[in-house]
């Protein structure tokens, strides 16, 4: 019973988590659920929930480079200076503060994750990309190496990280191909006012229609168990049907093999 909240706690931070939606998790009337998470926990609940919050902002503010604003949104808070008290209550320091202490405090954090399974579905337009297309394993750092070579273009055209947005095709399932390797773009997206001097057959298009977004944030190694966490959410909670079709992820920054574990990542699944 007790790993069942604790899971349901850790993949709805974004979101208000009442009694009554951890009671329907496990059977239990509110009543007996208060009494019997406070025996095992030696804490009140919202004490507890409170606590796994700031724990991951802790994650995301050392391991990422998100906005703290936006560090805030993720765990459920929609006001900048309510966050702020709260973790500097908790953590004993703000935000700001704690990510210019990450040398301190990162090593710690290393094997943290962060998974939000608070489905949107959304309707993506195409988009014209340059890609980089690779064969490997999706569950592998070494997929990242791909990334490298979107570097080395970038600054070959005497521009920036900041001149595009960078999305990550997967055209297979790994969970389903265990053992083969399967095709990965590594495909960027010029922003407004990006100019490039490229041959025409970098360009191509990706694909838009309807996605089922989830977020997430996690070493590499636990890329197949995000899989079978969201999949099985998709499925039996959001009861959608993942349709024949590429997948995305959107990265928030420019990933490289250095930087694979605790990429803070969007992925967009097709759905019906």
């Amino acid at each position: 019973m007790l790993n069942s909240v604790l899971a349901y706690i850790n993949s709805h931070l974004d979101e208000n988590i009442s009694l009554e939606e951890l009671a329907k998790v496990t059977g239990y009337s509110p009543y007996h659920l208060h009494r019997k998470l406070k025996d095992e926990l030696q804490e009140p609940i919202g004490s507890f929930i409170l606590k796994q919050r700031m724990q991951t902002a802790a994650y995301l503010l050392c391991l990422t480079t998100l906005p703290v604003s936006e560090i805030g949104l993720l765990v459920g808070y929609e006001n900048d200076s309510a966050f702020s008290r709260a973790f500097k209550s908790t953590m004993g320091a703000t935000p700001k503060a704690f990510r210019k202490q990450q040398d301190v405090h990162s090593k710690d954090l290393q094997q943290a994750q962060y998974v939000s399974l608070k489905c949107e579905v959304v309707h993506l337009p195409e988009q014209q990309a340059i890609v980089f297309p690779c064969i490997g394993n999706y569950f592998s750092k070494d997929i990242y190496k791909v990334w490298d070579k979107v570097n080395s273009f970038i600054q070959s055209e005497g521009l920036t990280p900041d001149d595009f947005t960078y999305v990550g095709v997967l055209h297979d399932c790994q969970n389903v191909n265990l053992s083969s390797a399967c095709r990965y773009d590594a495909a960027i997206v010029c922003k407004k006012d990006t100019k490039l001097n490229v041959n025409k057959h970098f360009i191509t298009t990706l694909p838009g229609g309807k996605f089922a977004r989830y977020k997430f944030c996690c070493p590499v190694s636990e890329y197949s168990n995000i899989g079978v966490i969201v999949n099985s959410h998709l499925l039996h909670e959001a009861q959608l049907e993942h349709t024949h079709g590429i997948s995305y992820f959107q990265f928030q920054t420019l990933p490289t093999l250095d930087t694979a574990d605790n990429l803070f990542i969007e992925w967009f699944i097709p759905v019906n």
